[in-house]
């Protein structure tokens, strides 16, 4: 009930302070332009916003601000934290952008150019800007203030530092577009300097200008204070930080294959024999050539960034986890773009072989596979070799590797892909073919079955190694476990009822053979001091819980691991119900032995069901479905499309 309240008392405290804002700076901008008179739509319009605005805000945050006084879980409530940050974000944009169009305008007619012509703020006045600005930092002021006394008194629980880890990342990233868009426009306006536009150059210019003026010192700012609370435990191991360095990271990383492949296609034509002069080249392709430095730069230094935040996690499978996990995009990103370069290749060079007119054509086609080529291959064996050599190792370290969720998703996503593509080139190939034979031509058949073979075997020798791969690891996995079971014995005292400890045997059998298992019933006394070594004692439950005097002792002398079997006597009840019919609890239960056997720290009894963890499931199903669908889409659309 009180969150309903708290919502909607901050809503309507968030709405009139805007109205407030907005209202006082039209009536400003009027009195300040053109006096009450000049444009009576205007000032109705701020009088109204004012006279509106001021006693819903009021109204509301005087009652908040009371309750916050009073009670500290209002004053450090979720909400308040999100309301006060939501505020400032939407206080300092208008600002942002109020600057952005004075320097925009002032870099024009400092160049002698008219603001007429610029990106931001063409049809606006420097009264209008400075206004906005003054009005909004005004209202950023009275809130900064209040916040960071907030922040000095917020009890460690609070959820004010997580909104600013939040705050601060997010205007970071949007500085760093804003550079990264001024870097672009700035190489542009040098290349634009070889066309000889100078007028188009003249403004490109007094825009970029005034982009950097702007992101570099927002991005530089945040950068500066993300940085320094990194002696910050929660600041140096946040989720947020991993995240945002992987999403600029993987932005960088994308930009710079659509971009790059761009310019290379380009170059690569003219290698071949497409006539191309400089000022051509610079018209055709001047703006991806500007944008690929500062993406270069930008996956460059965040890649190092996140590499070197990756070696700082004092977990080694979590460190050696999150490596895999950006190798293993990388990596997909570049076998991708590298199967669209072959396929692309096979077609050009078949059509080229079998019409020799073709000859004649521009290497557009061409260039464009081998440019995929040239970038995709490196962008995929890279980080492929990094992944294939530490699964190598026959330690604890590979068996992990060649056991990781995120390896084998890998392999088995790129092996169903194959199929699925060979399916649908394999089925193209006969469609035409039956057509043929049944008396309905097919153009250019030769062609289309040779460029169709050309892909099935593209798409069957990277099945196979994939296959192989996936094989490699499933035989040294099988080594290496068989030496883990081989010397991990499991020791089974039972007594009486025998069913569920028979049948968890009989499983262990049959899933790991080299595992020694040794059962022994009370009936023949106690287990001798020998058994007092073994790795694992198996108990049911009921015996653990009532056990007989002569065992009671035996296992005050054992100090291995210990694990329970869910049964209970008949005077003892759980207080949730049994995990499940005898068949769950047998799986569950060798599960747990076998992961303990193999060197895991808690025994798995299945997926987790945090729901962070089926965030991530979802999330990296999603992706991987994606993916997929994009590659068979633009193999479909290069059977069909011409």
């Amino acid at each position: 009930m009180r969150t309903v309240r708290r919502l909607y008392f901050y809503a309507l405290a968030l709405v009139g302070v805007h109205a407030l804002i907005w209202g006082s700076v039209s009536l400003l901008r009027t009195v300040l332009e053109g006096g009450w008179v000049g444009e009576a739509t205007l000032t109705a319009t701020g009088i109204a916003l004012t006279l509106v605005g001021l006693p819903v805000f009021l109204l509301h945050w005087l009652t908040l601000q009371r309750d916050a006084l009073h009670d500290p879980e209002e004053r450090f409530s979720r909400i308040r934290a999100v309301f006060l940050y939501v505020f400032l974000f939407w206080t300092l944009l208008p600002m942002l952008y109020a600057l952005l169009a004075l320097f925009n305008r002032w870099t024009a007619q400092f160049m002698g150019l008219s603001p007429q012509g610029v990106w931001f703020g063409a049809s606006q006045s420097d009264v209008d800007n400075l206004v906005a600005l003054a009005v909004n930092g005004i209202a950023f002021a009275f809130f900064a203030r209040l916040l960071l006394a907030e922040l000095r008194q917020a009890p460690a629980e609070s959820f004010l530092p997580d909104a600013r880890r939040f705050y601060r990342y997010l205007w970071m990233v949007l500085g760093l577009i804003l550079t990264v868009l001024a870097v672009q426009g700035l190489v542009r306006y040098l290349l634009s300097l070889l066309e000889g536009d100078a007028l188009s150059g003249a403004y490109l210019l007094a825009n970029s200008v005034a982009l950097a003026l702007v992101g570099v010192p927002l991005w530089m700012y945040f950068l500066w204070h993300i940085d320094g609370a990194l002696d910050d435990p929660r600041e140096r191991d946040s989720v947020l930080r991993l995240v945002t360095l992987y999403l600029i990271t993987f932005a960088g990383v994308t930009g710079t294959l659509v971009v790059g492949s761009r310019v290379l296609s380009a170059v690569l034509a003219w290698m071949l024999g497409r006539p191309l002069s400089l000022s051509d080249f610079i018209t055709g392709e001047g703006s991806a050539l500007a944008l690929l430095i500062p993406l270069a730069v930008m996956w460059a230094y965040y890649g190092n960034r996140l590499n070197t935040e990756m070696t700082r996690i004092p977990l080694q499978p979590l460190r050696e986890g999150l490596q895999r996990f950006y190798r293993s995009l990388l990596s997909a990103l570049g076998l991708a773009v590298t199967l669209l370069g072959l396929v692309s290749l096979i077609t050009d060079l078949f059509t080229r072989l079998l019409q020799v007119d073709v000859l004649l054509i521009g290497a557009d086609r061409l260039a464009s596979s081998l440019a995929g080529l040239a970038i995709g291959l490196p962008l995929w064996l890279t980080p492929w070799n990094d992944l294939q050599g530490e699964a190598f190792f026959l330690d604890e370290r590979g068996d992990r590797a060649r056991r990781s969720v995120i390896r084998r998703a890998y392999l088995y996503v790129f092996i169903f892909a194959m199929v699925v593509l060979m399916m649908l080139a394999g089925g193209n190939l006969i469609y035409n073919l039956i057509t043929h034979l049944l008396g309905q031509p097919v153009d250019d058949l030769s062609l289309l079955a040779l460029t169709r073979l050309g892909m099935l075997g593209v798409f069957g020798a990277l099945l196979a190694y994939h296959l192989a791969v996936l094989r490699a690891d499933s035989r040294s996995a099988l080594q290496v476990l068989g030496k883990m079971h081989a010397g991990f014995l499991t020791l089974f005292i039972v007594d009486g009822e025998t069913a569920l400890a028979e049948q968890v045997v009989a499983a262990l059998h049959q899933q790991a053979p080299r595992l020694p298992v040794v059962v022994h019933s009370l009936a023949n006394g106690v287990p001798s001091d020998e058994y007092l070594q073994v790795r694992l004692l198996v108990l049911p439950a009921a015996l653990a819980l009532e056990p007989p005097p002569a065992l009671r002792l035996w296992l005050e002398g054992y100090r291995g691991k210990r694990l329970l079997l869910p049964t209970l006597p008949a005077n003892w009840t759980w207080g949730a119900s049994l995990p499940g019919d005898l068949r769950e609890r047998v799986r569950q239960a060798v599960n747990a032995i076998l992961s303990m056997a193999e060197g895991e720290e808690t025994p798995r009894a299945g997926v987790s069901a945090s729901p962070w963890a089926v965030a991530g499931y979802v999330l990296g199903g999603l992706f991987a479905a994606q993916m997929l669908i994009v590659l068979i889409s633009l193999f479909i659309s290069s059977l069909y499309g011409d």
